[in-house]
């Protein structure tokens, strides 16, 4: 089954039942406002929900958003939604799965309780290129997930470049016993922010990429030791104190803000042959 639309499109008819992706629904009162609280939504702004469900979220968001997008990916799910909604102007019930959808091209907010199994594929999704209409968030992690998204240190190159363009940061937890059926582990609210300055520019996410990659390659490296191979020793120098990197500070230690510094200094003031490749 296709069905499309000018901004929208489903690409094939998906399976029933609602936990197949690891959709677990949310149904605690507190948690669902504590939820839509987290990122202060107006009249003016347009939300996304991902894994819309029997609707939960959907409604209550409707009553401050200027306009709801919800995606569902259960057949069954999709109906009954489009019955509770007949009469909601704000609302949209978008049958499909957002893996395979084109993102909102206008400024957009979201407000979900993702799909465990496939977090990694929607925060790319948001969070990459085709995310560049994506401003704040508030999405429901696993407990693990959400720490290794917001602790201070990581050696995931990806998830640092996205950390140049938004702040992530926990709200709350949520225990496994405020959804049905109950995960196996417990949850939390993350805050995703767009920075209203990013710290490297978005058309250098790749190139950012491949010099985060090249330094981790040996995460417990002194960070003399890791740059010595992209700057000349005089460069160097001058590099590590503008970043206020010291020269035997350990590369895993390394604060987002010293990563787009070390970054933005190769770029201007080193050969491109010498920049590494990704």
């Amino acid at each position: 089954m296709r069905k499309q639309n000018k901004k929208h499109r489903t690409v094939r008819k998906h399976k029933s039942g609602p936990n197949f992706t690891g959709q677990h629904l949310l149904h605690h009162p507190q948690t669902i406002r504590e939820l839509i609280n987290t990122i202060q939504i107006q009249r003016s702004d347009t939300v996304l929900e991902i894994g819309a469900g029997k609707g939960g979220l959907t409604f209550p968001i409707a009553e401050k958003a200027g306009r709801v997008l919800a995606v569902e990916i259960d057949e069954d799910f999709v109906k009954a939604l489009r019955i509770k909604a007949d009469g909601h102007p704000r609302i949209k019930i978008l049958h499909g799965d957002i893996r395979e959808m084109r993102l909102p091209s206008s400024p957009f907010c979201v407000i979900a309780n993702i799909p465990f199994s496939i977090t990694t594929a929607i925060l790319e999704k948001l969070l990459g290129a085709e995310g560049k209409a994506f401003q704040k968030g508030a999405l429901i992690l696993e407990k693990g997930a959400a720490r290794r998204f917001t602790q201070r240190d990581t050696l995931e190159p990806r998830l640092l470049m996205w950390r140049t363009q938004f702040q992530f940061e926990i709200e709350n937890f949520i225990p496994r016993t405020h959804f049905a059926p109950p995960p196996r582990v417990d949850a939390a609210i993350v805050r995703i922010m767009r920075r209203e300055r990013p710290l490297v520019p978005a058309k250098e996410g790749r190139r950012f990429a491949a010099f985060a990659a090249y330094m981790l390659r040996e995460p417990r490296l002194m960070a003399a030791h890791a740059l010595r191979g992209i700057f000349t020793p005089a460069q160097l120098k001058v590099t590590l104190n503008q970043a206020g990197v010291g020269r035997e500070q350990a590369v895993a230690s390394i604060s987002v803000e010293q990563w787009a510094v070390l970054f933005l200094t190769m770029l201007r003031h080193v050969a491109p042959y010498r920049w590494p490749k990704g």
